[in-house]
């Protein structure tokens, strides 16, 4: 068992679900009790008081759960959809749908017959981690809405931006900036982007995925549409000269000269992670490692195929859930600089040089509006302020 005690608890399955789809407008249904989807809306999701996106709970009772009464649960949510008009309704699993075993499937089915709008059906349970419930929305939505398109040269998809990972959509101006003067149009951003924008995306030449909830994205679009990809984050004045160049298929190569004496731990979303990893040590010359707080697997196998990605692995860095774990790995004397959510401060007790960078899944909306960048020029300058 994971014990926490000063840190929170990474989201489940149907709040990344949620983070993925909040931007569509559409309905999401969180089949629970009362008060499911109003945890959503008041600790993740700083969004829910303008986005044309709907959260609804089941308003499960005792009895309904008991008795199983989903005639009356279809009912519902038919009119709630009737009532409102939305591009989409999904239904997204709790762990009360999972330990009553509830037929989701059965249940969109039965509501779909129903409606004209699409039902999205994202199978989570409420025990596994966001991710998982973000790479299941995405997949949805490519497989209900996209279609073939004729490709515009010249133009991208950003993937895995969902606010959990990512943060406020201005964190990622200076990509789009980037992108854009290098001549590059972007169709959609994953994660921020209206459903119109999405439905584009299959036009696209090009998936840069700049988050881990992406990667399955632009697997399945590559094996649906032939759009390559390319994995991670430029951060630095280098990163981003050899970033444009691997978007125009141009052969590029990094020199490393790590005679730092100086080590980081960076702890985070995975390829965030690792992109400043590699701004750490082509840039600053500092050896880094780090902790990602979601499983690896995935990432592991896709980096050993990919030819087209500048982050890395090496034998230090690792997956960790573990409080007890991380707080060992921040306090070694080996570690100079800590990168992590602010969160992750309490739990130093040797002193060392703390750079904050929230992470939302970590610090829900605590940091939203703190001013701090990790892309591009500006990203390397916040670094920079802390480390030089």
């Amino acid at each position: 068992m994971n014990f926490l005690h000063n840190l929170l608890p990474l989201p489940s399955g149907y709040f990344g679900a949620s983070s993925a789809l909040y931007e569509l407008g559409g309905i999401i249904v969180v089949y629970g009790p009362a008060g499911g989807a109003w945890h959503i809306n008041i600790e993740d999701e700083p969004r829910w008081y303008r986005g044309k996106t709907t959260i609804v709970g089941a308003g499960l009772l005792e009895m309904d759960v008991i008795l199983g009464k989903d005639p009356e649960f279809v009912e519902r949510i038919v009119n709630v959809a009737q009532d409102l008009n939305r591009n989409f309704v999904a239904l997204c699993g709790t762990p009360v749908s999972a330990i009553i075993g509830v037929d989701l499937r059965g249940l969109t089915q039965a509501i779909q017959k129903r409606l004209n709008t699409p039902v999205l059906c994202i199978k989570t349970s409420g025990t596994e981690s966001y991710l998982e419930g973000a790479e299941k929305a995405n997949l949805a939505v490519a497989q209900v809405f996209l279609k073939s398109l004729p490709k515009v040269p010249n133009s991208v998809n950003i993937l895995g931006a969902i606010h959990l990972d990512v943060g406020h959509l201005k964190h990622l101006k200076p990509l789009i900036s980037l992108l854009e003067s290098s001549g590059h149009k972007v169709i959609s951003t994953w994660g921020f982007s209206p459903l119109d924008d999405i439905k584009k995306s299959s036009s696209a030449s090009l998936n840069l995925v700049v988050g881990l909830s992406g990667l399955s994205l632009a697997q399945y679009m590559y094996e649906a549409f032939k759009i390559p990809y390319i994995v991670g984050i430029p951060i630095g004045e280098k990163l981003q000269e050899y970033y444009l160049k691997l978007i125009k298929g141009k052969d590029f190569s990094l020199t490393f000269n790590l005679k730092s004496s100086k080590k980081a731990l960076i702890i985070g979303e995975p390829i965030m992670a690792l992109s400043l990893k590699f701004f750490l040590e082509a840039e600053l010359n500092i050896k880094s490692r780090i902790i990602s707080v979601l499983p690896l697997k995935n990432l592991l196998s896709t980096l050993k195929e990919l030819q087209n990605s500048f982050i890395r692995f090496s034998g230090e860095d690792e997956f960790s859930s573990s409080e007890s774990r991380i707080s060992d790995l921040m306090n070694q004397s080996d570690i100079d600089y800590i990168i992590a959510d602010p969160l992750y401060e309490r739990l130093l007790y040797q002193k060392k040089r703390f750079i904050p960078l929230p992470h939302v899944a970590m610090s829900a909306r605590f940091y939203w509006d703190v001013d701090y960048d990790y892309v591009g020029i500006a990203g390397a300058k916040y670094f920079r302020s802390y480390i030089v």
